[in-house]
């Protein structure tokens, strides 16, 4: 069993700082690209592939299982991250383009939280080992922190202390969770949250899409970007299952 700090030290490793990069570098190309609409694009294409993968992690809300207090549980997890960031979107006590940024980052906030309670059992566990398996697993988990923190500025070029702001709603709850496993948290709770996120994560997809002059689909190559997008979360996740 690793000690707390070996299991927090991990976590920033593979978790907070890719989410820092990803933030970082697409807050880097707003500032200095001019077609954005492959960025964009590109966003919109993970946070639909985002929303599949958070569906699945929370056991698709419990369908399989029929109706029960569980599947019931985690569908009203789901219609409550969906009504949690609807409502906080129409309080306007932020800027518009913040207000959006914060909102997204609450959202993949909740899910941070799931998967820090996960990498914290694991961890706790399995130990900390080195392994072709595991190595192609981090490297995947690597992969969807960057795509989460790529989404999160949208086009807009913030400044340097937003994006420590924006870290630090993202991964704070990722080492909360794994933190938590010491303690003997149920791991069960990670579906709930898995399910909040994908209520919520919802509502920022409709959302992306409904913005004015946000996304284009008039040529051929602009449509391919919203599908690189969703492939390279795809990858990520075959990565993941090995």
């Amino acid at each position: 069993m690793l000690s707390l700090f070996s299991i927090v030290g991990i976590v920033i490793l593979i978790g907070v700082l890719p989410t820092f990069l990803g933030i970082f570098i697409r807050v880097f190309y707003n500032r200095s690209l001019q077609n954005d609409y492959i960025f964009n694009n590109l966003s919109l294409g993970i946070i639909f592939a985002l929303f599949i993968d958070y569906m699945i992690n929370s056991s698709q809300l419990g369908i399989n299982l029929g109706p029960s207090i569980y599947s019931l549980t985690l569908l009203l997890c789901f219609i409550f991250g969906f009504m949690l960031i609807f409502f906080l979107s129409h309080y306007k006590f932020l800027e518009l383009h913040f207000l959006k940024i914060l909102l997204i980052s609450i959202t993949l906030s909740f899910h941070g939280f799931a998967e820090g309670i996960i990498i914290g059992y694991d961890l706790n566990n399995l130990g900390f080992y080195l392994s072709d398996a595991r190595n192609i697993q981090t490297f995947s988990f690597v992969i969807h922190k960057f795509a989460e923190g790529f989404i999160i500025p949208f086009m807009y070029p913030i400044s340097f202390s937003w994006i420590i702001i924006s870290t630090l709603i993202v991964s704070f709850p990722i080492v909360l969770g794994s933190s938590f496993t010491i303690i003997g948290i149920p791991g069960i709770i990670s579906s709930v949250f898995f399910s909040i996120s994908s209520g919520a994560l919802l509502f920022i997809l409709i959302d992306f899409i409904k913005t004015d002059k946000l996304i284009s689909f008039t040529k051929l190559n602009e449509i391919m970007f919203i599908l690189l997008g969703f492939v390279l979360i795809y990858m990520a996740g075959l990565l993941h299952s090995i």
